[in-house]
Parts: structure tokens; C-alpha cells; sequence
């Protein structure tokens, strides 16, 4: 079951109208309120945690307490998205104060989960799906661990491991979803070849073509081409070394360019450290559906 955050930014005389107002919808859509919380951040907390856009943001988010709101439920991220936009338009008065925020999938969640619920246990309120869980970098712990996840794609370095008998008898496990293996195309750019598991060794059959980028210089140009050379379908957007800023850069220019956001480990950290939403993993599968 999908988790999700909606925070009701610093609002003295309508805060707590908004929360009940908040709580009730989503209750009326069919979610569960897991729990809610009022803190008031720092300087210092709100910049190692949100994207500052200036002094006047910054002022803002700091003058007084922000709700969090923790929920759960089907599709809980592209409800909150969507719910964000339709209750700005409401009630917004400026776009500095525009009230609310949905909290992203992938880095975001997660610094912002710590930081509004640290007595929480976040695998017990995530969804640990990881659209890029490299198998080189599994270690006897973490490959005992995969069952856990929700679902995992799971990635060999090359064509040759992907054929080994110690990949396939991970990616039989019932939670892994997709397979593929990784080509280096560029100094800094490495393709990302997806396939049913059941289809790993044949020739010219379906498969999704994901970007990932080892540095961020020049990355619009770098995905412009990679759409136009290798036809990819999304770019990795959600891994554990971006920053909150350079993750909202890459999914600006993803969506630019009518590809899907891909997130997960990339052997970054252990499986399941990065959220992929059902939001992602539902459009992995439409690619796959319509190939």
C-alpha cells in the first residue's frame, strides 16, 4: 500500500480549517490517515530539506508551524498531486503562500519522512519498490532481503551476467518485475535495458530504454539526444546521491521531453532506499503493454 505526505504550509488563521478540511477528503477518497504532525522548522531544517527558492521562501516556511499529513492508500502520490493543484486554486492567495505541498516520490519522501516522523519506522510506512537494484552490488544480507520489497527490477552489469545462473535464480524471486542490464554509452551516460523476465534471452523482443546520467553537466542535452539516438523511455530521476534540487532539474526536463521518471537504488545503497511510486511503476508497465 502506497504512502504519501501532504504538508499544509505556515498559516495562522486557517491552518487548522484546512487540516480537518484535508483529513476529510482524503478519508472520503478512501485513504487512511497514518498520522499527523505539527513542527516548526529552522532555517537550517527547512533549507537540508525542501528546495529553497529565496529569502522571501525561506522566511515563509519558517514563520510558523507546518502539518504534515501521513496517508496511505492506492495510488496515494498521484492523488496528492493531483489534490495539491485543485485546492491551490481554491484557496491559494499568491504563489509564495500557495499552501499546500504533495511530497514527490524518491528523495524527497524520504528527507522529508525523517524530518516530520523520526519516531516512525519508514519501512513499515514506505512502499520499498526499486526500479534499480544492481545485482553486482548485493551482498549476502541484501539479496536475502529483496523479498521484502514491494516489487524490484533487478539490473546485471552486462549481457553475460544477465545470463548467469545466479542472476536468474534472483529474478525468479515472485517480486521481481522486470530485468536488464546495463551499456555504457557515453563517458557519463549509461543505457538501461529492461525486459519481461521471461523474455531476458530472446532476440527483438519488447523492452523499456532508460537513461541514466553519472553527471548532471549538459543534462537536457544529454537526454534530448539519448530520445532521439536511442529512443529511450525515461530517464532515472530517483536515486540516493541526487540532491532535492538536482532531482526536481531532472524531472522538469524528463517531463520536457515526454518521458517517465524511473527511481530506485542503482547500487547507490541497499534495495528498496529509494521509493519508486505505483505512479512509475504503472507507466513502466504501460510502455511494455503498448510495445
Amino acid at each position: 500500500m502506497e504512502h504519501n505526505i501532504i504538508l499544509v504550509k505556515p498559516d495562522s488563521s486557517n491552518q487548522e480549517r484546512f487540516v480537518e478540511a484535508i483529513s476529510a477528503d482524503l478519508l472520503e477518497g478512501g485513504y487512511e490517515i497514518v498520522a499527523i504532525k505539527y513542527k516548526q522548522l529552522s532555517s537550517e531544517e527547512f533549507e537540508g530539506n525542501f528546495i529553497c527558492k529565496n529569502r522571501q521562501h525561506l522566511a515563509y516556511m519558517i514563520s510558523g508551524s507546518i502539518a504534515a499529513i501521513l496517508y496511505r492508500g492506492h495510488s496515494a502520490v498521484g492523488f496528492g498531486r493531483n489534490y495539491k493543484f485543485h485546492f491551490r486554486k481554491q484557496h491559494s492567495t499568491d504563489k509564495l503562500k500557495n499552501i499546500l505541498h504533495s511530497t514527490e516520490p524518491g528523495n524527497e519522501f524520504a528527507v522529508q519522512f525523517e524530518l516530520f516522523f523520526p519516531n516512525l519506522n519508514i519501512t513499515e510506512h514506505h512502499q520499498f519498490a526499486d526500479q534499480g537494484v544492481y545485482f553486482s552490488s548485493l551482498n549476502e544480507i541484501q539479496s536475502g532481503e529483496l523479498s521484502r520489497l514491494a516489487s524490484f527490477n533487478l539490473i546485471a552489469a552486462n549481457n553475460e551476467e544477465a545470463n548467469s545462473r545466479q542472476f536468474r535464480e534472483t529474478c525468479s524471486l515472485r517480486n521481481c518485475r522486470y530485468v536488464g542490464y546495463r551499456e555504457r554509452t557515453h563517458t557519463n551516460t549509461e543505457l538501461l535495458r529492461y525486459r519481461r523476465k521471461a523474455d531476458l534471452s530472446a532476440k527483438d523482443m519488447p523492452e523499456v530504454r532508460v537513461l541514466l546520467l553519472h553527471d548532471l553537466q549538459e543534462y537536457s542535452q544529454h537526454i534530448r539526444h539519448m530520445k532521439e539516438t536511442h529512443k529511450i523511455h525515461g530517464v532515472v530521476c530517483y536515486k540516493p546521491k541526487l540532491t532535492l534540487l538536482e532531482t526536481e532539474m531532472l524531472r522538469t526536463a524528463i517531463l520536457e521531453n515526454n518521458l517517465f521518471c524511473v527511481g530506485g537504488s542503482f547500487g547507490e545503497q541497499s534495495p528498496g532506499s529509494i521509493r519508486a511510486s505505483q505512479e512509475l511503476a504503472d507507466m513502466f508497465d504501460a510502455h511494455f503493454e503498448h510495445s
